[in-house]
């Protein structure tokens, strides 16, 4: 998925659990659950997250490919698991479950995830090519539930 995909669906999944479940601190879930939720992409110099943080990036692409480990289950349950036992677990789970949707969103691509790498390897996968059409109707599907779900909080 794309960037602006990643960003939308991210916005709009922060939304619902704010809505429904109020994580305290808000602002800090929020902006931590966002970060999270285009973190994994981190993996490549060619992301948008990746050119910011670049040091990091070209640093990390030495030792991991794109959508390798970076999106497996394992980087937000360890950290979920271990910001828990120091009594963060608001603060981890805003972390894990801003990561969890970035993976969830690209494994409906053609080029999908590895869940359990690197232990392993099969790919979960879907049929939406990244900067395809397809992926440009659902970024405008989910852009409106994110405005609908914005104006439910007025």
């Amino acid at each position: 998925m794309m960037f602006k995909t990643h960003l939308a669906v991210g916005a709009l999944s922060g939304l619902v659990i704010l809505k429904f479940f109020h994580p305290e601190p808000a602002v800090i879930f929020s902006l931590l659950f966002l970060f999270a939720s285009i973190l994994p992409d981190i993996d490549t110099t060619k992301s948008f997250i990746g050119h910011k943080l670049w040091p990091v990036s070209s640093v990390l692409s030495l030792f991991v490919k794109h959508r390798g480990f970076l999106h497996s289950i394992w980087l937000p349950l360890v950290s979920f698991s271990f910001a828990a036992y120091f009594g963060y677990a608001m603060i981890g789970a805003a972390f894990a479950l801003g990561y969890l949707v970035h993976i969830l969103a690209d494994s409906v691509t053609e080029e999908g995830v590895p869940l359990f790498a690197p232990f392993f390897m099969r790919r979960v996968r879907g049929f939406i090519k990244t900067g395809g059409t397809l992926e440009y109707v659902f970024l405008l599907c989910v852009c409106v539930m994110l405005g609908v779900t914005a104006a439910s909080f007025y």
